[in-house]
């Protein structure tokens, strides 16, 4: 989720219950020990006790190739307070595996292994080490191998993407095929892929037989997604689709966060960048995004967000929430 979950957004998405843990974007190592600002600016809450300020989890992510780099640097962020640092192998990104990082690694097992053990080997056993995979690069014949390569290698978890590198994010989400990793895995495994309503999450669940789920586009679709899940599993009550005057005041949050910070017209993208993963799922954020999408002014397009006219489109592009099976 490059560009997209930071450290403001991570706070956000935390308020309600739902997340156990979140996990940073990725800090992209090449072949030098990255200096301290690097991942102060990647992972802010490393100033702190390494949560979110509600109290959520952080882990932190690391992108690359070379065990030796990921190594050092894997020891650099354990010593800032990284208590749990993760592995991308999942990046599908041409950009990135052009440059030999994220799924380009799934065409060979022995390096997932390698780079997985460096980093074990480097931080020791007070520090986890974890790693997010798909189920290949063009295809799924190595998907079991790369699993086992990253549990040899000393990951204490798995979050397995259920498509290929090339299958992108096109539907669907092969949910089954975690299943058969998890069969032959002793860590656990995490379902990740398509989750982007209750009934998305029973499928993935009862389909990869894993106990928890990973949340990434799902969550910026719905921001309380996980905060409905979890309701869920301890009432059995089914919360109300969010409605926009919630989604809008997600938004106002985020961009009274990102301006203390950032200039007005950066804002503006990236509100803009969140409507956008909304619209895909909900009729009202479609009809805000193609009203204000060219507005470049950030006070006009919050005023746009929090306009309370004609707001009666505040269903799901579904309909209202699905019961699972």
């Amino acid at each position: 989720m490059e560009g997209v979950i930071d450290a403001h957004t991570r706070d956000l998405l935390t308020r309600r219950p739902g997340f156990d843990w979140t996990v940073t974007e990725f800090v992209r190592v090449v072949d030098a020990r990255l200096p301290p600002r690097v991942y102060y600016r990647h992972c802010p809450e490393l100033h702190g006790r390494m949560i979110t300020p509600s109290g959520v989890p952080v882990t932190l992510q690391l992108l690359g190739s070379d065990p030796a780099a990921l190594a050092v640097n894997a020891e650099q962020a354990a010593a800032l307070g990284a208590g749990v640092i993760d592995l991308n192998f999942g990046c599908p990104a041409k950009l990135v595996n052009r440059h030999d990082g994220g799924a380009s690694l799934l065409r060979d097992p022995r390096r997932v292994h390698a780079a997985v053990s460096a980093v074990h080997k480097a931080v020791g056993s007070e520090t986890k080490v974890t790693a997010k995979i798909r189920l290949g690069f063009s295809h799924r014949r190595l998907a079991l191998d790369c699993a086992k390569a990253a549990e040899d290698g000393g990951a204490s978890q798995l979050v397995v993407h259920a498509r290929t590198r090339d299958e992108g994010y096109r539907p669907p989400a092969h949910w089954e095929w975690i299943g058969r990793i998890r069969r032959h895995l002793n860590i656990p495994v995490v379902a990740n892929g398509d989750i982007w309503c209750l009934e998305d999450y029973w499928k993935a669940r009862t389909l990869s037989g894993c106990r928890d789920v990973m949340l990434g586009r799902g969550a910026l679709a719905d921001p309380l997604l996980a905060h409905r899940i979890r309701h869920w599993l301890n009432t059995g009550e089914h919360l109300p689709p969010t409605p926009w005057r919630v989604r809008a005041a997600i938004l106002s949050d985020f961009a009274a966060l990102q301006r203390t910070t950032l200039s007005g017209r950066l804002v503006t993208s990236l509100i803009k960048q969140w409507l956008n993963h909304m619209r895909k799922r909900n009729a009202e954020a479609e009809r805000r995004f193609q009203a204000l999408k060219r507005i470049n002014e950030l006070d006009t397009l919050l005023a746009g967000l929090n306009d309370e006219r004609e707001t009666a489109l505040e269903t799901t592009a579904h309909g209202s929430e699905p019961t699972p099976a």
